[in-house]
């Protein structure tokens, strides 16, 4: 006697998933408009009406205007670290490991539409004393890829930290004038901006 084919089963509906995809794509969103309007001219029901929500259904996903800025800060600080922890263990130069690092940077900017969001000032209490901790961590992290390269010789000698905010600062502008689809693709403008980073930078040829 033949038993009938099992039929496969679709997955069961997962409510926090679904819940924790939209809350991202309302960050996002959010994040996009700040970047383009500023963050005090943004209002709720703009984000909410850029997501097709009534702003009482935006709130579903989000409390506050200050809680979605809090969220872009954390989203592109966690993809950084990332970023950070896989060039550390790479072999090369300083300067080496610096371009390789400062060119994901990029591309995360430009691919996955996260925003380097220079408007800290609208933070208050622990989400600012949290988002100004994340963004030292980083800064030392690459001060520290500097240092060895200025050590090493592939970094010109120079006051570490204003190497960093030289190239780094570059970073918010791009979050200004990028434009998905535009005249140059995500990995040209990293391309071009680690060449002019290495321009700046580099150490004297031996």
């Amino acid at each position: 006697m033949k038993t009938p084919a099992s039929k496969s089963t679709p997955p069961p509906f997962d409510r926090e998933r679904q819940y924790a995809a939209k809350r991202r794509a309302v960050i996002f969103a959010a994040g996009a408009a700040f970047r383009k309007q500023g963050y005090h001219n943004t209002s709720m029901v703009e984000i909410a009406r850029s997501l097709g929500l009534s702003k009482a259904a935006l709130y579903y996903y989000v409390k506050s205007k200050e809680e979605i800025l809090y969220n872009c800060h954390i989203m592109v600080y966690d993809a950084m670290d990332i970023s950070v922890k896989a060039v550390r263990g790479n072999k090369g130069t300083g300067l080496e490991k610096l371009e390789n690092l400062y060119e994901e940077f990029v591309k995360l900017l430009t691919r996955d539409g996260l925003a380097l969001l220079a408007d800290i000032g609208g933070l208050k209490g622990d989400f600012k004393k949290t988002v100004l901790m994340r963004r030292g961590k980083i800064e030392r992290a690459v001060t520290r890829i500097v240092i060895a390269g200025m050590k090493d010789g592939s970094i010109a000698k120079a006051d570490p930290k204003v190497t960093v905010f030289f190239f780094m600062g570059a970073l918010n502008w791009l979050n200004l004038w990028f434009e998905p689809g535009g005249r140059l693709s995500g990995e040209e403008i990293a391309q071009a901006f680690v060449a002019q980073m290495r321009a700046g930078i580099a150490g004297p040829k031996p």
